[in-house]
Parts: C-alpha cells; sequence; structure tokens
C-alpha cells in the first residue's frame, strides 16, 4: 500500500512512517521544516494552499494520514488566520486530492473541539471548541466530511513520546524538569487523555489496514488532571514527585483558554479495535521502557 503520512516528523508521524515501513508498505513522508528519517520525503507547505492538491497528487497515495498541524494552542490565539489556513483550509485541500484519487483519508483531530465542561466526550457529542486551535481543527473536521472523500477522523488528547526531539511534549518537560532537580507548577484543574505515541500509532495504523470510517476517540484509556499525570510520570521513572507544585489554571496568564477537562470517552475504541488504548501505567511503563533502549 502507498501511503503518505503528513508530518512525517512530528511525535505521531515518525512513528506511523516507522510502523508503516517495518510492515512492507510504502511511505511518503511529508514535512515542512524537519525532514524525517524514514520514508520518501516530500516538502508539503500547508500554508500554501495552491501547492497542496498538485503536491497530493504527486504521491500518487492509496491512503492519506493527515497529522501535520499547528498545535501550538497559543500561537493559534496569536495568530488566528495561520492557525485557519494550516489546520483548516489546508485539510480541505488534502480531502479534495483525496477525493479527485479516491484515498481515504484519516484525520488527527483533537479533544480540543470539545468545550470542556464536562468531559468523558463521546463521538457523538456537539464539539464547541473554546480557543482557536479547537476552532480550526473543527473546521479541518467539517471541510472533511464536505469533501466527498472517504473518511476516518481520529481524535486525540495529549500526545507524548520520544520520537519528536526538536520539540519537547508534556512528558519529556516533566521528565527534564524532575531529572534537572528543578520544583515546577503543574496545574490541578486541567484534565485529559493522555496518549502514548507509539500507542496512538498502532490503532492508527489498524484503522488504515481495516478502512474504518466515520469518528473515533483514538486517546489514552485515563482521565487524569495535569498534575497526577506528572506525579506518574516522576514515580515510573522513580524522581521524586515533592519538586511537582500543584497550582490553579486561573492566575496562569494563558493567551488560549484551555478546556477544563477535554478527556474522550474511548469505549468504542475499546469495542472495536484489536490494538486497544492503554491505561495510562501500561502506557507510561512503555515510554519508560523505550527510554532505556
Amino acid at each position: 500500500m502507498r501511503v503518505l503520512v503528513t508530518g512525517a516528523s512530528g511525535l505521531l508521524g515518525s512513528e506511523l512512517t516507522r510502523l508503516l515501513s517495518q510492515n512492507g508498505h510504502e511511505v511518503t513522508a511529508g514535512y515542512n521544516t524537519h525532514p524525517p528519517s524514514i520514508g520518501q520525503p516530500l516538502r508539503i507547505d500547508l500554508a500554501d494552499l495552491n501547492q497542496i492538491e498538485p503536491t497530493v497528487r504527486k504521491a500518487r497515495p492509496d491512503t492519506i494520514i493527515h497529522t501535520a498541524a499547528t498545535t501550538d494552542v497559543d500561537l493559534c490565539e496569536k495568530d488566528p488566520a495561520l492557525a485557519e489556513i494550516v489546520n483548516g483550509k489546508a485539510t480541505g485541500k488534502i480531502a479534495e486530492a483525496g477525493n479527485a484519487l479516491q484515498s481515504p483519508i484519516i484525520y488527527l483531530s483533537t479533544d480540543y473541539v470539545f468545550e470542556g465542561e464536562r468531559g468523558n466526550y463521546r463521538e457523538d457529542d456537539e464539539p464547541h471548541p473554546v480557543n482557536q486551535y479547537g476552532r480550526t481543527k473543527l473546521l479541518g473536521e467539517q471541510l472533511l466530511k464536505e469533501s466527498g472523500a472517504p473518511y476516518l477522523i481520529a481524535r486525540s488528547s495529549v500526545v507524548y513520546g520520544w520520537a519528536r526531539k526538536f520539540r519537547p511534549n508534556y512528558a519529556t518537560w516533566v521528565l527534564s524538569k524532575l531529572e534537572a532537580n528543578e520544583p515546577f507548577n503543574v496545574v490541578t484543574d486541567n484534565c485529559a487523555s493522555p496518549t502514548l505515541n507509539l500507542n496512538l500509532a498502532e490503532m492508527i495504523m489498524e484503522l488504515v489496514l481495516r478502512r474504518i470510517q466515520g469518528t473515533l476517540h483514538v486517546a489514552g484509556a485515563t482521565r487524569i488532571d495535569r498534575y497526577d499525570f506528572a506525579i506518574q510520570i516522576a514515580k515510573t521513572f522513580n524522581l521524586p514527585t515533592d519538586l511537582i507544585k500543584p497550582v490553579k489554571s486561573e492566575p496562569i496568564a494563558w493567551k488560549a483558554k484551555r478546556p477544563t477537562d477535554s478527556s474522550l470517552n474511548v469505549d468504542k475504541a475499546q469495542a472495536v479495535l484489536d490494538r486497544k488504548p492503554l491505561k495510562l501505567h501500561e502506557a507510561l511503563n512503555r515510554f519508560r521502557m523505550c527510554r532505556e533502549k
């Protein structure tokens, strides 16, 4: 199978290109600024809408996995036009190309399409994003649905792992603070469903091979707040927990509003997938073992 992976040098994309290549698939690795080490590299600038369709057609993919996005939540708020182009309109262009090729598209979306007032959101709950990042990712979902291409919207939450060395993620940031013996603050009133990139990549590959369509929540199977997540990371690596200082989010001067509880219900994924969403303790043990290799 020929697979185009956008964002192939990112936290999820790099694991997908590795898994797909190991399983004998021909991978075109789409990137913008960081050339990937696995797959046939193909530069795709999502901010240049006119070149997206011809670039995708050039790859002649049987399947498209669209992971690339502007994920910096505060940057999206600071530059809403750029976020709308990269996260929303570019997804529409990729969807149009996929429709022309009749290539199924797997689109990586986010828990931030929900307002975060209650958590445990199901696939059929009505999205109400509270920031520009969530609004633009939801726009991507809508344009994909309207394109006519076969699609799967795969929503995840707080993805973490080792693959993207040029940019830290929540778990690697926590570890860096702990290992530097540096006290740091973490909010107690912000809940999500942390997702190990390895587990997510395995679920996405299964979805590709089985050609499942619709909307599916593919996140970690544990709802947890950021503070307790940091505590569990410390315990997994046998590091001191007293460096982690609990704080409330209200005084923090974030540019963008955050959902209070954007955790995702993964019952559907648990029922239909062979590669199940992992509980946090299982995922963190894999996270630790991957570092030790």
